[in-house]
């Protein structure tokens, strides 16, 4: 987080393939950054390494209204139309759960009149709404006691952007793609293209993209050439994935393994099956685990330590 932090610029995206934990970071900042989980800082990152970067004034925590976006949850047609409703219909749906969440801070009591006022039928509209609303609140702050006090504006978090154009990939038949590239009422283009001229102070402060290729912000984005990548960077190359360390530490857990020796014979078989991985350009640079193998290799050896010492009691 702290790393993050230290860049200057506000555009970033971060590849890595599937199943390597990017909406589990993703959670993590948004617990961080969201300026409604500021009383519960110390119960989630007291201790942690972030924390002492708090404490040193490198970072701070609850400073944003965070817009969460999972273009994962798209649904999948292979008819561009109802591909491009669903995926309308998810940006509404995250705009409207960010007034669900920050009704309290932007001065309403309930959510509803804010949805009832500023979701557009077409996500695009909305999402300009959004940012305009957010701007008003923000200039509007002056005392310390307003719960807005001290926040910058939206971060915004955007879950495998890729997930929903690589759908209509196709080397047989390129149609598809190319009308989602080329067509001139994109919902996809122009959702990106609201996103680069919301971005500011009190506006769309941060941006943080996750996916697995840069092909779809290079095709369908046309224009949003703000964005910086940070995929190969060497203080990020543990940013997704797990070190030799933290499989070693759940490995030691009571619940896990009952001895040192049955720890160096897991640890043997998922570094010889989940480790090797390696995104950066450096011969040194640390190899991680792939995280969502290794914590199903987890919770099945939790299981099976479970299973035995219930047989142990019979």
């Amino acid at each position: 987080i702290s790393k993050l932090g230290s860049f200057k610029e506000d555009v970033l995206i971060f590849l890595r393939p599937r199943r390597f934990g990017k909406s589990l970071f993703l959670s993590t900042l948004a617990h961080f950054h969201g300026v409604q989980y500021k009383g519960d800082y110390k119960a989630l990152f007291q201790g942690l390494d972030v924390d002492h970067d708090v404490e040193r004034g490198k970072v701070t925590p609850g400073q944003y209204l965070v817009l969460a976006l999972d273009f994962s949850k798209i649904d999948r047609s292979a008819d561009l139309i109802i591909a491009s409703d669903g995926l309308n219909d998810m940006i509404n749906n995250a705009i409207k759960n960010f007034y669900k969440t920050y009704a309290p801070y932007l001065g309403e009591k309930a959510s509803d009149d804010l949805i009832d006022r500023n979701i557009s039928p077409r996500a695009v509209g909305s999402l300009d709404a959004c940012v305009n609303l957010v701007r008003e609140a923000l200039n509007a702050v002056t005392e310390k006691d307003d719960p807005l006090y001290g926040v910058k504006g939206i971060y915004l978090l955007a879950d495998e952007y890729d997930a929903f154009s690589n759908e209509f990939l196709d080397p047989d038949d390129p149609r598809p793609w190319e009308q989602l590239r080329t067509g001139p009422n994109s919902l996809l283009k122009g959702f990106w293209a609201t996103v680069k001229a919301m971005l500011g102070p009190r506006a769309i402060a941060k941006c943080f993209i996750t996916g697995v290729s840069p092909l779809s912000m290079a095709d369908h984005t046309s224009g949003f050439n703000v964005a910086t990548y940070v995929t190969w960077r060497e203080e990020l190359s543990g940013l997704c994935g797990l070190t030799a360390e933290d499989v070693l530490s759940a490995l030691r857990l009571p619940i896990v393994c009952k001895s040192e020796d049955e720890v160096r014979n897991h640890f043997k078989i998922m570094k010889d099956n989940y480790d090797g991985y390696n995104f950066v350009e450096m011969d040194n640079a640390p190899h991680v685990f792939n995280t969502n193998t290794c914590l199903e290799y987890l919770e099945r050896q939790a299981d099976r330590s479970k299973s035995r010492k219930q047989l142990g009691s019979i």
